[in-house]
C-alpha cells in the first residue's frame, strides 16, 4: 500500500521534468492543439515543478502572465528558483489546500484559461475540480485539460491512477461545460478544451460530499 500519493513521491517529481515525460508531452504538438492567442492570464492548476512554464512563455502572448497553483510547498519553492534562474518574470506561484473542493484566493485576477495537466485524474471526482476553479474563469475563458488515457504507457503513473477520456468527458458534461474540442496528443495522452457556461453550478449531491 502506498504511504503517500504517487504525485508526492520524489521519483515522480523527477519524472515530470524528464526526457521520458517530454516524449509524451511534446510542446510543439500541444501548442498546435491549444488556442493561446489573446490568453493573457493563465492559471496552471497543480503546476507541479513547472514543466509547462517554458511552454507558455515560448508559445503564448508576449505579455502573458502565468499563475501557478500548487499544494506541495517544496514544488512551489522549486518553481520560485526556476523563476529567478530562467527569468520567468510574469509568473506567480501560490499555495492551495489539497482538497476536493478547490478554493482559489480572491487576490488573483479572473483567468482567460485554466490549465490542468495530469491533475484532474488525482481527484476522487474531477467534476469538483472543474467546478471549484470555474469561479475564477472569465466568461470567455476556457478550460484546457491534458491527462493520461487509461492505458499502459511507456512512462508515467500506473494505469489504476488514470482516468479515461470518456470519464473525463462525462465529468465536463456533469459540470455543464461546453466541450469545444477533444484530441489526443498520442495514444497515451488526451486533451479537452471546454468553455464555462452560465449553467455551471455544483449539483446538490456533490455539495454534500
Amino acid at each position: 500500500m502506498r504511504g503517500i500519493p504517487y504525485y508526492e513521491e520524489e521519483e515522480y517529481h523527477k519524472y515530470l521534468l524528464s526526457h521520458e515525460r517530454r516524449e509524451l508531452f511534446p510542446y510543439e504538438k500541444i501548442a498546435s492543439e491549444i488556442p493561446l492567442k489573446k490568453r493573457l492570464n493563465i492559471l496552471d492548476f497543480g503546476m507541479g515543478n513547472g514543466y509547462f512554464l517554458p511552454f507558455f512563455f515560448q508559445y503564448g502572448e508576449k505579455d502573458i502572465f502565468i499563475w501557478g497553483a500548487e499544494c506541495q510547498e517544496k514544488l512551489i519553492d522549486f518553481t520560485l528558483q526556476r523563476k529567478v534562474q530562467e527569468g520567468f518574470k510574469n509568473f506567480i506561484p501560490f499555495f492551495i489546500e489539497k482538497t476536493e473542493h478547490p478554493l482559489l484566493p480572491e487576490w488573483i485576477p479572473e483567468m482567460d484559461m485554466i490549465f490542468f495537466s495530469c491533475v484532474l485524474s488525482t481527484f476522487a471526482n474531477p467534476t469538483l475540480g472543474i467546478l471549484g476553479t470555474s469561479r475564477i474563469l472569465n466568461d470567455n475563458g476556457i478550460f484546457v485539460i491534458l491527462d493520461w488515457e487509461k492505458v499502459n504507457s511507456p512512462s508515467g503513473p500506473e494505469i489504476s491512477q488514470k482516468i479515461s477520456s470518456e470519464t473525463m468527458k462525462f465529468c465536463l458534461e456533469e459540470a455543464n461545460c461546453e466541450i469545444l474540442k477533444k484530441f489526443h496528443i498520442n495514444p497515451y495522452v488526451y486533451g479537452f478544451i471546454a468553455k464555462k457556461t452560465p449553467k455551471m453550478e455544483i449539483p446538490l449531491y456533490l455539495k454534500q460530499l
